[in-house]
């Protein structure tokens, strides 16, 4: 089949959403599908030049025009370019799904959706969002053919407004990451993922500063886009606490370079205080890399404290530098156990294993497009 991608950023963005999109895209093509990209023609929180239409890897990728901002945005050329198309597959709760949904009787293309978390990453304007999901949202997807809840946080969030509701977790290349070999430097902790408020970098260096009065030899390296330019501020927090030779910020880094970080991490650590799913860390627990990690809802779904990993309140700073203390003083033999446990939990995110029930779901949503069509013309 040939299935449109459409997600708010992609490519040179970088993040849990475009990295999923982006291996869905290379997953469908090894099945046989044909499968296209549309984004937004800029980046959110970077002023670069984008061309209109890019060739990226084996997808093309459309970059399209809007008016508005990135909460509440038109982007009408999209109804354009659908004809070509099978199915339309919608990653995220924003305007496209809205204009797309509300635009069927006219493009008659079956939609699928993909929750990551929809728009309750923090809890700026909650009110609004409450009643926005509660009455919007919800006549949207009356109007989709399948809605993929890649969560179960996600799963209990929509299932009482969306009836074609499917959880299917978000999937990672795994080959890519159990084929690195760790060589670890002691003390070494890593955090990767883009920086932004909910990720909470803040409390994750203050943490760090106290973890260094126990290990002043420990390393905090942070690998991520700064999508809401906190990076001088953040910088300017760990010269004030006089930790800036043992913090470092890499920014964006290729594939290669972020995996090298990995071999080289003790701990994977994450003071996030919300996340849809949690992609990066399940990468780094595929390398066998160890994370500590803020003891939100998301992250009780893969770790099992103490057992392939260990959560911590990174709200309480020294309680969480003590539970960081612990993780870099356990013995080799404990460290290679949960090690090997971390591995275990990241193989069952296979794309392998996930892949087949995208494109179920595609089928069902095909299905149920067609059953429209005859519905609204019975001739």
């Amino acid at each position: 089949m040939k299935v449109l991608q459409v997600v708010r950023q992609y490519n040179p963005s970088v993040g849990g959403m475009e990295t999923y999109v982006s291996d869905l895209c290379g997953q469908l093509r090894h099945r046989g599908h044909y499968t296209d990209v549309a984004t937004l023609n800029y980046l959110f929180y970077r002023d670069l030049p984008l061309s209109s239409f890019e060739r990226i890897g084996d997808t093309d990728v459309f970059r399209l025009p809007s008016i508005g901002n990135p909460r509440f945005f038109l982007a009408r050329k999209i109804l354009k370019i659908l004809p070509e198309y099978d199915l339309v597959h919608v990653h995220g709760v924003d305007s496209f799904i809205d204009l797309l949904a509300f635009s069927r009787r006219f493009h008659h293309k079956p939609l699928v959706l993909t929750t990551h978390g929809g728009f309750f990453h923090t809890d700026k304007f909650k009110a609004l969002k409450d009643l926005y999901f509660k009455t919007i949202t919800r006549r949207t997807l009356r109007r989709v053919d399948g809605v993929i809840a890649n969560s179960s946080h996600d799963q209990q969030l929509f299932s009482p407004i969306a009836s074609r509701l499917t959880m299917i977790e978000t999937g990672i290349d795994c080959s890519v990451f159990e084929n690195v070999k760790k060589c670890i430097n002691k003390n070494s902790i890593l955090s990767v993922g883009r920086i932004s408020k909910n990720k909470r970098v803040d409390r994750l260096i203050l943490t760090f500063a106290r973890v260094l009065e126990y290990k002043p030899d420990a390393t905090l390296t942070l690998v991520g886009q700064d999508w809401e330019g906190l990076g001088p501020g953040l910088s300017e927090l760990t010269r004030d606490l006089g930790i800036e030779d043992s913090v470092k910020f890499m920014g964006e880094l290729p594939k290669a370079a972020m995996l090298d970080e990995l071999s080289h991490a003790q701990l994977f650590i994450s003071a996030s205080e919300y996340e849809a799913f949690g992609l990066s860390v399940i990468e780094a627990m595929a390398t066998g890399t160890v994370p500590v990690l803020n003891d939100i809802e998301a992250f009780h779904e893969f770790i099992e404290d103490g057992v392939n990993g260990f959560l911590t309140d990174f709200n309480d700073v020294e309680v969480a530098a003590n539970k960081i203390v612990a993780a870099l003083d356990i013995t080799d033999d404990d460290l290679a156990a949960i090690s090997k446990q971390a591995r275990l939990i990241a193989s069952q995110y296979n794309w392998s294993n996930v892949i087949e029930r995208i494109e179920q779901v595609y089928e069902e949503a095909l299905k149920a497009g067609n059953l429209r069509r005859k519905w609204r013309n019975p001739s």
